[in-house]
């Protein structure tokens, strides 16, 4: 396998854009990794205040202002800022080896593509020792300059592939930033040229962001107020609008992302899983999942949850420091730890979900120990099987119905097992309308084309009078056919037709909360109440891995 060229990133300088299609070494010192997380993007505002003295300290580390000690709201603004130039290409599929993806670049080329083989990905090092490759080799084919000439473009690959167009930025955004004190009329004001970092002493010392989004596109979509330790700042983003993120330790990041992605009631040996499987997501994805960005990871649902000091809890800073360094390791490297709300009763392979390369220990199985009594046989793949499927209750371990004293808390999950959602023609039709852009006409059907083996839909056709739609990966069908996204993929299609023959009511009724890759965090939770210790979860989830102390 060819390695890329290494360039090294020091952990405590300013943040700075990285490139994208390239990647990087990354060197992290113990016993306190640094980590950059994203919290805020396309705000043509952005409001902080600070609950002791800061520093404002501008890019290359100019000083703009120190020791300011402030009460009140302070206010940046976008001030004369130039968008990024980016281009549009469409991302076939990846690979972990150099070699794969140029032969497929090759031969996409001699089919009269004009294909290019990609980098991104950190290769993680932690006081010399690699402990993650992360580096993949995208096969993109194009540049346009607007996204929906990218999509034009797609339908060539969509029987081979699962394609999907992405966006890279080509030149960043630039522009200067108005600060200003919401005092009164003398409050300070100070300018900063395309981003500045607001510096507390410590931990201590916390910053408030205002009015943050959260859960976009989800029923969970609110705006909150967010308190955040480490360094926050604040910059112009790819629209010219602003962002803003933060620097800090690893594990003091974890202590924000534990309670926010599994409820801190749980028992501690699911919070323990909870926090091996966080930590080492942030490790086996450095890298990979924000190439066009200046932050190793987001604080949303797209990478994981993390709400700052917010939602502090002694139960999961516990869990967090119990296990302080502990990662998954897969064939000497950290393992992807995926993770989502309630499998349902069966988990996803993730090749089905993301795009490839493959991974051994993240492939679909029975959330059980034992096999599921009544369901010896059953191919959840399979359209003529999938209505038994979410009509059944068996005992898995995210089924809490089948438990008896649980904690309350994992009691209400039971509404995530199994659920059903009702539309009329004309609601659905709406629905695509909106989510889709496409005026489809009167709707027909919705077929079902290909599921994996949990029983989630992975492609399916939507027919019209006007013209049919077919919706690739799990996700987009879920956003597709629901203003607030689908539970699960996994769900079964009755139609309810009316005298004349034309559909009147779908009926959809589904399995699980969640793409279904990984550890199932209702499953995880029950099987802590029934005395499983947290490695014996971690195994269940993550066959084949092994629990190791990196730091």
């Amino acid at each position: 396998m060819a390695k890329p060229k290494p360039r090294f990133v020091a952990a405590d300088t300013t943040i700075a854009p990285r490139r994208a299609e390239k990647a990087y070494r990354r060197d992290l010192r113990g016993p306190d990794p640094i980590v950059r997380v994203g919290i805020m993007e396309e705000y043509d505002r952005i409001e902080f205040s600070v609950d002791g003295p800061f520093d404002l300290i501008g890019k290359g580390g100019v000083v703009i202002a120190s020791a300011v000690s402030s009460q009140s709201r302070w206010m940046v603004l976008p001030d004369e800022t130039d968008e990024a130039r980016v281009a549009f290409s469409i991302l076939t599929t990846a690979f972990a080896d150099r070699d794969s993806a140029d032969s497929l670049r090759d031969r996409l080329i001699t089919e009269g593509h004009p294909a290019r083989v990609a980098e991104i990905g950190d290769q993680v090092y932690i006081d010399g020792r690699l402990i993650a490759d992360n580096v993949k080799y995208r096969v993109l084919v194009g540049r346009w300059p607007t996204e929906k000439e990218a999509k034009g473009g797609l339908e060539p690959f969509r029987e081979e592939f699962a394609p999907r167009v992405i966006r890279q930025v080509v030149r960043p955004a630039t522009g200067s930033l108005d600060i200003v004190e919401e005092a009164d009329s003398s409050g300070r004001r100070f300018k900063a040229s395309d981003g500045f970092r607001i510096a507390t002493a410590g931990e201590a010392t916390q910053v408030t962001l205002y009015d943050v989004r959260e859960g976009t596109g989800f029923h969970w979509e609110r705006e909150v107020d967010r308190k955040y330790p480490g360094v926050i700042e604040i910059a112009v983003d790819h629209r010219a609008l602003l962002m803003a993120y933060t620097e800090l330790p690893l594990e003091l990041y974890l202590k924000g992302v534990v309670p926010s992605e599994m409820p801190a009631s749980y028992p501690l040996d699911a919070l323990k899983a909870q926090s091996i499987a966080a930590r080492s997501e942030v490790l086996a994805k450095m890298g990979a999942k924000h190439p066009n960005d200046p932050f190793d990871l987001c604080a949303h649902v797209h990478c994981q949850a993390y709400t700052g000091s917010t939602n502090d809890d002694k139960r999961a800073a516990k869990a967090v420091e119990e296990t302080r360094g502990m990662v998954l390791m897969l064939n000497h490297a950290v393992a992807e730890a995926v993770y989502s709300s309630t499998c349902g009763g069966h988990s996803e392979d993730k090749v089905n979900v993301w795009n490839p390369p493959d991974a051994p220990h993240l492939k679909g199985r029975w959330d059980a120990d034992q096999p599921v009594a009544g369901l010896e046989g059953i191919d959840l793949s399979s359209e003529r099987q999938i209505a038994r499927w979410v009509e059944a209750k068996p005992k898995v371990w995210c089924n809490t119905a089948a438990f008896g004293d649980l904690p309350t808390i994992l009691q209400k999950a039971s509404d995530n097992f199994r659920w059903e959602v009702t539309y009329t023609r004309r609601e659905l039709e709406d629905i695509i309308k909106r989510k889709s852009g496409e005026d489809i006409g009167q709707l027909i059907d919705v077929v079902p084309i290909r599921r994996g083996i949990s029983g989630r839909l992975m492609e399916i056709e939507i027919q019209g009078t006007k013209k049919n739609l077919r919706i690739q990966r799990e996700l987009n069908i879920r956003a597709t056919l629901s203003l607030r996204y689908l539970k699960s993929a996994c769900f079964a299609i009755i139609v309810e037709y009316g005298e004349d023959g034309r559909p009147i009511n779908f009926h959809l009724k589904g399995a699980g909360w969640g793409h279904g890759v990984g550890m199932c965090q209702v499953g995880a939770g029950v099987m802590a109440s029934q005395g499983k210790k947290f490695k014996d979860i971690l195994t269940h989830y993550y066959p084949g891995t092994k629990v190791d102390k990196v730091y």
